[in-house]
């Protein structure tokens, strides 16, 4: 069946590479001949603040930048409590890519309020939906930093799991990093097939 487009939100902190990995993914669907609309929500995104993405790609002309909640297909978040806030904005056969990645608020380390007394991971897990979940602590590497990587590692993860080309996605990133990053970029590219390849080696093993 044709992928005549679909709806994402990109979710994260400020620093995570939100706004790059936008702008990677929304160079390989102009490459396929796609419209597209992005807004990006930045907010207190300098400060480690929630950064949001509402990307969408289509056949058809899109006319509003801004995804309602409960027609969104793919939520890929870099930080587990942004994963959380956005669940409730994927359709009933949603997708959710999230890392274990987790910065505490300002009122929590500070004490004003409590955090969370259950695992994050596991109630996204228990969100009913189709996940995949990055930890960066079971995928270290000794080339590069994942936690610190983690936004090209979720591009060749979602890649994977759509099937897309690599060649033409890693051509992107060649194409938009400073050249003195492509090299370590590639590196966490490469994590993210291997990482995508073992979890959904998994899931068909399950069925």
């Amino acid at each position: 069946m044709q992928d005549t487009g679909k709806n994402i939100i990109i979710a994260g902190l400020g620093g995570q590479g939100i706004l790059l990995f936008s702008n990677l993914l929304s160079k390989y669907y102009m490459n396929l001949g796609y419209e597209l609309k992005i807004s990006d929500v930045i907010g207190l995104g300098q400060r480690g603040g929630g950064v949001e993405s509402h990307f969408r790609y289509s056949k058809n002309p899109v006319l509003s930048p801004f995804i309602k909640a409960g027609d969104v297909d793919f939520l890929l978040s870099f930080e587990q409590t942004e994963t959380l806030r956005y669940l409730h904005c994927l359709k009933e056969d949603g997708v959710v890519f999230s890392s274990t990645f987790e910065l505490a608020t300002s009122s929590v380390n500070t004490r004003l309020e409590k955090d969370m007394p259950e695992s994050k991971t596991e109630l996204i897990k228990q969100s009913g939906k189709k996940t995949f979940i990055i930890n960066p602590d079971e995928n270290k590497s000794s080339e590069f930093d994942i936690s610190k990587m983690m936004n090209i590692v979720m591009l060749a993860f979602y890649a994977e799991f759509r099937a897309y080309s690599h060649d033409d996605m890693i051509q992107i990133v060649k194409e938009n990093v400073p050249e003195k990053f492509v090299a370590g970029n590639l590196k966490a590219y490469e994590k993210g097939i291997s990482i995508a390849r073992a979890q959904l080696g998994e899931l068909v093993n399950n069925y």
